[in-house]
C-alpha cells in the first residue's frame, strides 16, 4: 500500500486562509443585507407592505359589507328609506308643513 503524506499548512498560509474565509463570509453577508430586491431589508419591507395592505383589505371588506347592507335596507325598507329621505334632504309628506325656530341670543351686559 501507499502511504499518503498529511499535507499540513504553514502559519501564514492558515492566516491567508482565515483571511479569504472572513472576506468571503463578508461579502456574502453584505450581499444577503443589502442586494436591491433581493435583501433581507427588503424582504422585511415587504412583509411590513403586506401586512399593511392586509389590514386595508379588511377595512375595505367590512366597509363592503356595511354598504351592502345599507342598499338591501333602502331596498327594502320604507320607513328607513323615508327617516333617510326626511334627515338627508329635507323631503317632506304631503300636507306637512316645517317650522324652523331661531334660538335668541342673550345679550351681555
Amino acid at each position: 500500500m501507499v502511504e499518503r503524506k498529511k499535507q499540513t499548512l504553514s502559519r501564514s498560509e492558515k492566516k491567508r486562509l482565515r483571511r479569504i474565509i472572513l472576506l468571503v463570509l463578508l461579502a456574502v453577508t453584505l450581499l444577503l443585507l443589502f442586494v436591491p430586491g433581493r435583501s433581507l431589508l427588503s424582504l422585511r419591507n415587504m412583509q411590513q407592505r403586506v401586512s399593511t395592505l392586509s389590514r386595508e383589505n379588511e377595512r375595505l371588506k367590512q366597509r363592503n359589507h356595511d354598504l351592502t347592507i345599507e342598499i338591501k335596507r333602502l331596498q327594502t325598507d320604507e320607513v328607513y328609506l323615508e327617516e333617510l329621505a326626511r334627515k338627508k334632504y329635507g323631503l317632506l309628506k304631503d300636507n306637512e308643513t316645517v317650522y324652523e325656530f331661531k334660538s335668541r341670543r342673550k345679550k351681555k351686559d
